[in-house]
């Protein structure tokens, strides 16, 4: 006889493999069902949750024995028996009011006791059920007396029912020795009728199981309690239980109707086995025959109900005789016995107590019948899957067996259709995008011109400027103290060298403008382009209906982002530097009197940033020689038509600023007119210069524009301020539009745009991507619907290949 762990592995890998061909069968039907016929279908559903059932008990490797029968059966009993103590309820009134677990414990540290409380909704349900019972024709008036009892006790005790509901991690000691919970537990059950009302499950771990076995012992209330609750527990039990042990009165050789509806759940749960092979009928209270005649009589009578259970699980047993010879009773229990006189009526009648047959039983089965019970269970299950698995195979392959699994023939599907419908798609998603591309992203003609620039351009464009004013506003080089070190550094402020005060801070103020400019203009321009580059990436995305991968196939984005916005930022930033260190040099790296060689140098990009220049009055400042007459003397130009205010300049200087003869009697009329406001003193002053002016250009046009070379600290700081001012207004109006920035901007914008449609028109790229979205159907935003007769196909070939799995399976189980 094969023993029970290499019986537990051997089954236990036989019902994993059928267990994976069950799930397949029942995923098979629940797409296949109208093929099936439909008493094939609840057959495999009322198996497969069997199968689950019994792999479940396998993989825990436990031993669950259900102690059922009537109440007043003495099941309690017999279990304090089986324990050698009187721990669990078992008095004269009725106190089964919970399922009782008993598990075996490997060490004495292991055991403990557990209380589970009924939940308030529990509560409600139980009385809720005792109404119901006590409207029933089906108890009789004794039952209904009891029920009645714990209705009334219940009603009256609930607000203390509930305090013991609001422990929902119940109660739980542990122990040594089993009297000590003894007094606890007595408590609870006996002397607190609310807390015995409101207990729902004990649970006690001892060593007084088997501690070799994972053993469960589940006492459960009486199938004849009237409330339904306790039944829904029992049938629970017998659904998972390995054995039964069914507490049934001697003196009652007859079954009632309770017990055969006990006896058919535990035979509908387990069809594959007899209630025979599993339970052990313990007749209880052998005790109460009058002599051996009449015990062989009912025993014969018992036999003869249970034809097929071996006399060796046919056991009467007195559990109360047991208890008091050889365990610790309780003290009703001794008031009720006297171990004498129970001894001699047993041995009147000819028996012992018992319980050492029934052990001993239970143990025979554990160790060798149970192993040929599962060999039996599990040989039906595995069985009645195969059969299931064959009608179901012979029903399905003549249908979808010739359905190909390739992926080629839906590519098929998603042919000359799909291809004529993307077509039309493209065309229109073409035309929206450049219509929304002119009207959202695209400039004007002048690419670089003040109106031509995008909203998200133009306001680059002022935050740049504010950026050119931040950074000449402060530059640490033109603080008035620092430009007091560096003009004076060598030398004293009384007797300094101006000229060679003027290059030191113009070369210590180059350096600094040049390293700020490099490292700190363009980051603004490359994020507003980015964020233009978005929006058309974003525009994409929305006409290819967001189509997962649009982004990264338009983008590259398989290359570093970052590495891409570093191109950008480098772009921006040659541009920048191919103007705007041209004007920093001529503006700053030398005083007035040491350009002469720049300007023949740089003489094209001047001419460039002259012709650049959107600042205000830009006609006059645009006129060719303007920039260079500044460089050159550190005045503007006069133009035709007015002069230019100058700050910090003479009256005298004014005219003198004019290089014609016609120029200078027009700015000396308008000084004239300033004089004409001011005292006699000043007045005379003033026309006296003026004239003195006027006469010079007439003499020597050329004379009256030479450069007169700063003196002094205060003279050099006006020609570097000068000089500062000019090179900001060029920045902001010249450098900006010169260096192509907004041409730039377009034509990244533009690179995007001819890549969007060249991926399609040359590549055939987002046809695939839509195809393949479709084909998964992975973005239902996409108008194509798929025909039935594809998703049928789809379907078919799914079917083909779980059909071909469950063939794959059925071979595997044995």
């Amino acid at each position: 006889m094969a023993t029970w762990l290499d019986t537990c592995q051997q089954q236990l890998a036989r019902l994993e493999k059928t267990s994976v061909l069950a799930d397949k069968l029942v995923t098979l039907c629940n797409k296949t069902e109208v093929d099936i016929a439909p008493e094939l279908v609840q057959k495999l559903n009322a198996e497969h949750p069997r199968l689950n059932q019994q792999l479940e008990r396998l993989r825990a490797n436990r031993f669950e024995v259900a102690v059922i029968g009537l109440e007043k059966a003495g099941k309690s009993a017999l279990l304090n028996a089986w324990l050698g103590q009187e721990i669990l309820p078992s008095a004269r009134e009725r106190c089964t009011f919970t399922s009782t677990e008993i598990w075996s414990a490997q060490t004495e540290q292991d055991q403990s006791l557990s209380i589970q409380y009924y939940s308030k909704e529990e509560i409600s349900k139980l009385q809720h059920q005792r109404r119901d019972a006590l409207a029933s024709a089906l108890l009789s008036d004794k039952e209904k007396k009891e029920i009645q009892e714990d209705y009334e006790d219940t009603e009256k005790n609930l607000s203390a029912i509930y305090e013991f509901s609001r422990q929902k991690n119940g109660f739980t000691q542990a122990f040594i020795d089993i009297s000590e919970i003894n007094e606890h537990l007595q408590s609870a059950i006996f002397k607190n009728r609310a807390q015995s009302l409101a207990i729902k499950r004990i649970q006690l771990k001892t060593v007084r199981l088997r501690s070799d076995r994972d053993i469960i012992f589940h006492d459960v209330p009486g199938f004849n309690s009237g409330i339904l609750m306790h039944a829904e527990q029992a049938i629970d039990r017998l659904k998972n239980c390995d054995a039964i042990i069914y507490a049934k009165e001697m003196k009652q050789p007859s079954i009632t109707g309770p017990e055969k509806d006990m006896l058919l759940v535990a035979d509908a749960e387990d069809p594959s086995i007899r209630v025979s092979d599993k339970i052990f009928v313990v007749l209880t209270q052998a005790d109460a025959l009058d002599d051996q005649i009449d015990f062989k009589d009912t025993y014969e009578k018992h036999k003869n109900y249970w034809p097929t259970v071996p006399e060796r699980r046919l056991i009467p047993v007195c559990a109360r005789s047991h208890l008091v010879e050889f365990g610790i009773p309780s003290e009703d229990t001794l008031r009720r016995s006297k171990s004498a006189d129970d001894k001699l009526k047993l041995k009147k009648i000819g028996i012992t107590d018992g319980m050492p047959l029934l052990k001993d039983a239970v143990n025979f089965y554990i160790d060798h019948e149970r192993a040929e019970v599962l060999k039996k269970r599990c040989d039906a299950l595995v069985g009645n899957m195969r059969h299931y698995a064959g009608e179901i195979l012979m029903k399905l392959e003549p249908i979808y067996g010739s359905t190909v699994i390739s992926e080629s023939q839906e590519d098929d599907l998603l042919g000359k259709e799909f291809n004529q419908w993307w077509g039309r798609e493209w065309q229109r998603i073409k035309k929206d995008f450049d219509v929304w591309y002119a009207e959202s992203i695209q400039g004007r003609k002048e690419a670089d011109a003040l109106g031509a620039e995008h909203e998200e351009l133009a306001a680059l464009h002022a935050a740049y400027d504010q950026k050119i004013e931040l950074l000449l506003t402060h530059l640490s080089t033109a603080q008035p103290e620092e430009l007091k070190r560096i003009y004076t550094a060598g030398g004293t402020m009384s007797m300094p060298d101006a000229r060679e005060g003027n290059y030191k801070i113009r070369e210590e103020l180059f350096r600094e403008i040049q390293q700020k400019f490099e490292t700190e203009m363009t980051d603004q321009l490359a994020q507003a382009l980015q964020a233009l580059i978005d929006q058309i990436v974003n525009k994409t995305q929305e006409l290819l209906w967001d189509t997962e991968d649009v982004r990264k196939n338009l983008l590259h984005s398989h290359i570093d982002e970052g590495i891409e916005q570093a191109r950008i930022r480098h772009g921006f930033q040659v541009l920048f530097l191919r103007f705007g260190r041209v004007a920093v040099e001529v503006f700053i790296a030398k005083p007035l009197q040491a350009r002469e060689r720049l300007l023949n140098e740089r003489a094209a990009e001047i001419k460039t940033l002259e012709a650049f220049y959107q600042g205000m009055d830009k006609e006059k400042f645009q006129q060719e020689g303007r920039l260079t007459h500044y460089l050159r003397y550190g005045l503007w130009e006069k133009a035709l038509g007015g002069i230019p205010a100058l700050v910090g300049k003479t009256a005298r200087a004014a005219v003198k600023a004019a290089n014609t003869q016609d120029m200078a009697e027009v700015a000396a009329a308008e000084v004239a007119a300033t004089a004409s406001r001011s005292s006699r003193t000043a007045k005379a002053v003033i026309i006296q210069d003026v004239q003195d002016a006027v006469g010079m250009v007439k003499k020597d046009p050329d004379e009256s524009v030479k450069y007169v070379e700063p003196v002094n600290f205060e003279q050099v700081v006006e020609e570097i301020n000068g000089d500062l001012a000019a090179l900001q207004d060029y920045l902001k109006n010249s450098v900006f539009y010169a260096a192509g920035f907004i041409t730039y901007c377009n034509q990244e914008l533009e690179r995007i745009r001819n890549r969007f449609k060249e991926m399609e028109d040359n590549e055939r790229q987002w046809i695939g991507l839509i195809r393949t979205a479709v084909k998964y159907e992975r973005n239902p935003k996409i108008p194509y619907n798929i025909a039935h007769s594809k998703r049928d196909f789809r379907m078919r070939r799914e079917i083909a290949r779980e059909i071909k799995e469950v063939r794959e399976s059925y071979g595997q189980v044995h």
